[in-house]
Parts: C-alpha cells; structure tokens; sequence
C-alpha cells in the first residue's frame, strides 16, 4: 500500500471547528474547506477539441499581493509557462488557454501587472522542460524524457498559484493598484532588476492567504461549460517566499514549515516532515492531499447519449519520480519510474449501479499502456472514461468498460510505505484532487443546440491507520 507514515499529534477540536479556527496553534499546511489560500491548485486545463479553458484569481484582502502562475504540461508535469503576477487589494485577474496551430497559449485582456507581460497576441506555452532527444534520468524539472517532445503536449494538463508575499512597499503597492481600471505604474515591477526579498529595497512579508478562484471548460460548439474551483492550501509558508521572474520558484517545496495538518472526523492530525527541506516540504503538501479512495458518479444514458469523464491529478508526483535511466529510485509514497509510456501506479477499481448490482469479477482499464500493470494510473494528470465517453477528448486518457449505465465508482489505492518513526501512523493512498463531468448530448432541438454539461467534485476518503479515527 501507498502510505506515509509519520509521528502525529492529535488535537481535539470542537464541533464545527475550521481550518482557520485553530488560535494558537504553530502553522501547518492544510486544505481550507472555506475554498480560500495562499495555493490554488487547479486539476486540469484544457486547449483540445475546440475547449478553451477560462481562469480567475481573486485577491480577497485589502493588502496588494505578488503571486506565482505556473502552467505544467500533463504528463509528467514539466512547465509550459510561468510568471509573477501582482494583485492590487481585493483585485481579481482572468485569462483563457486556448489552442494555438501546434499547442496551446494564454490570452489575456485583464490589466493587472505581470511580469514577464503577457502580449496582446497571447504568451505561447513552450516545450522547452520537456523537448529534447536525449533522454535526462533523474528526478529532473526539465529534459528529455521520452513521452514526446511536440508542443501537442501543452494542450492539456493542470496549474497551480502561488501567493509569494505580501507587498509591504508603499511606492510598489501604488504602482500596482488599479485607478480608473488600470494599474498607476506596471513598469515598477516589470523590470529586471526588481526586488523583492526580504532585506531587498522593494520588500514583501510572508503570505498571508485569501486567494480564491475559478476555473471553467468552455467548448462552445459542444454547447457544454465545465466549471470548478481550485484546492485552496493554507498556512503554506510563513516566509516572503518571492522569486523574481523566470526563477520556477516558488513551487511546492517551498512549504514552511515542513509540517502538515489533516482535518479528520472529531481530530487533526499535524506532522512535522524531515529530510531535505525540498523533500520534507512537498511530503507535507502530499500529506494534505491524500486519499486511499477516489468516488464519484457516471451518466451514460443511451436517451440523452450522455457521456461521464473523470479527472484525476497528482500534483507532487514530479517530486517523486524518476526518468529512468539511473539509479534514482521513486520515492514514496510513488513506486514507479516515469517511462515513455508514464509512471504508472497501480489502482483498484469498483462499479455498482443505481440498484446495488456490482460486477464479481477484476475491474481493468482498457486497453492497459504498453508495458503496465493492469488498472494504473500513468501521467500526472490523467483522464478516466466510462466506456470510452471521451468527453474531455484527453490525449492523456484510460477507459474503464462498465456493464451497467448509470452508477458509481471507486478508484482505491493501496500499496505500503514504511518508515522507523515511532509511533507508526500510516497516511494510505496517494495525493490526488480531481472531479467528474458529465454531458447531455440532445443536439439541435427546435433550431435551439440543447447539449448540456456539468461537473461535480471527487468524494474521497482520508486513512490513518493507527489514529483515533480510524
């Protein structure tokens, strides 16, 4: 089974208690149910098929905020774009992906200050992490590593905000509030030679959270709009954390401290990581987002030629996992090496229909990738349909073939992580966020396209084996 396993301290909390509720307690980062944070991670973009993706981040506090966007490709997570936003108080900034002839960019028309700026013609996303013939082993953030090397890639995958800091500096503050719906100054912050850091002479403060925000599927000829929220994280570094543009950081090893907090049932668990800093800061950002099960519903009606996908993301796989070719190994709680064809984990799966039926016998995708274990999950963000519904039109996609229409499904991990640590307490399963779509295709009713979609976010579930919960 797939586990952490950690020394952990449990606190009774109140009926009710939140992730902000907890006065006097040390920092910890944790998911914040309330939807707000200093990360949003978003599980999945889009550019395929005549989709577009629509985002939004809002800065819900009165202080002007710098932020980190960064867009990664879906296979093995390597970067396709990133740059340093900077929110004036209680700013919200928009863009869209959209398809390009070989890729994939973003457009934009919102005029608070990036840097790099973002061209009125749309910022390319690039293949630059990823291309490349010769293979790089290692757990590398770039180079060759087999999967492909075209920028068809950057058409799907996920992305993630970072709040770097708080802007303390008056003069840069100014320069980045709106006045008559546009920024005083973005030349103060678009420049080279900008600063930052904590002792630089533009300085920022820790994070302070209070970032929300949207995303949206949009394919217009379709006639189907997916909409969801981000996974917000709170508490996730008490630190200026800003890096000037072109510097990938911050990313999730920039957690501080490298200590996690898990809201379970009448407890909290909080875990303090060790290691290296880069390593013991992601464990804890993986802590948060573990689950040994995966369940949500599926829509196939043959009436409304419905059809259901499901999207399932690891954002800190990359932390984990090697391009072969080396000694590197995986690092828990991943197991596999990334492969030309992914790093593929394995996965169990259940069905049932709306009346309790079930099937008696293995459950496994179809086909399986060349090479793979039965029933696993190979890239970073991977999508999973039901009898091959194809709704999101995923290049990065496995099939799970049910005997029943309508129902639901389980997806459970289970493979073990062992550690010395004592006591043991093992967190089962993998970091995981995701959700489900689902689409009515009725065509042209009356002149009218009366094609319809929804979405709907995973239900999961949290195993601590050796806590009060479990």
């Amino acid at each position: 089974m797939n586990a952490f396993k950690r020394k952990s301290i449990y606190l009774a909390v109140a009926a009710g208690l939140g992730a902000v509720g907890m006065a006097g307690t040390a920092s910890a980062v944790n998911v914040n149910s309330n939807g707000t944070g200093e990360v949003l991670v978003y599980p999945y973009y889009s550019a395929l098929g005549g989709t577009d993706t629509y985002v939004s981040v809002v800065n819900t506090t009165s202080s002007a905020k710098a932020v980190k966007v960064r867009f990664t490709e879906g296979r093995n997570s390597r970067e396709v774009l990133d740059f340093n936003l900077y929110l004036s108080a209680r700013d919200t900034w928009t863009g869209a992906v959209v398809a390009t002839a070989d890729g994939a960019q973003l457009i934009t028309a919102d005029k608070s200050c990036t840097y790099p700026a973002i061209p009125a013609t749309g910022a390319p996303f690039v293949n630059y992490a990823y291309a490349g013939s010769t293979i790089v082993p290692g757990i590398v953030d770039s180079g060759g590593d087999g999967a492909g090397s075209g920028l068809d890639r950057t058409r799907e995958g996920y992305f993630e905000i970072i709040e770097m800091g708080v802007i303390t500096d008056a003069t840069v503050a100014a320069a980045v509030t709106h006045s008559s719906g546009v920024p005083a100054a973005c030349s103060v912050v678009q420049t080279a030679s900008m600063t930052m850091n904590t002792g630089g002479t533009n300085p920022v403060s820790q994070p302070t959270g209070g970032l929300a925000g949207t995303a949206s599927l949009l394919n217009g000829a379709n006639g189907t709009d997916f909409g969801y929220d981000p996974v917000a994280l709170a508490d996730f570094s008490t630190a200026n954390i800003w890096f000037a543009a072109g510097d990938i950081r911050p990313d999730m090893r920039s957690a501080l401290p490298t200590t996690s907090r898990v809201f379970k049932g009448g407890a909290v668990t909080t875990t303090s990581w060790t290691g290296s800093t880069g390593n013991a800061a992601v464990n804890a950002v993986s802590a948060v987002l573990m689950h040994d099960n995966v369940i949500n519903e599926y829509v196939l009606d043959t009436a409304t030629l419905s059809g259901t996908d499901w999207v399932v993301t690891m954002p800190t796989k990359r932390y984990y996992v090697p391009v072969e070719g080396d000694t590197a190994t995986p690092i828990a709680p991943f197991t596999e090496e990334f492969t030309p064809t992914g790093a593929c984990e394995v996965v169990a799966i259940s069905y049932w229909d709306r009346e309790e039926q079930t099937v008696s016998t293995t459950v496994d995708f179809s086909p399986p990738p060349p090479g793979a274990p039965a029933s696993s999950l190979c890239w970073e963000t991977t999508v999973v349909t039901f009898n091959n519904s194809d709704v999101l039109g995923s290049s990065n996609s496995v099939n799970i073939p049910v005997n029943f229409e309508n129902g639901w499904a389980r997806l459970s991990f289970a493979q073990t992580y062992s550690s010395s640590a004592a006591p043991v307490h093992t967190y089962v399963g993998l970091p995981v966020v995701g959700f489900m779509v689902q689409d009515f295709v009725n065509g042209n009713v009356g002149g009218v396209l009366s094609n319809y979609g929804g979405n709907f976010n995973h239900k999961m579930s949290t195993l601590i084996n050796g806590s009060s919960e479990e």
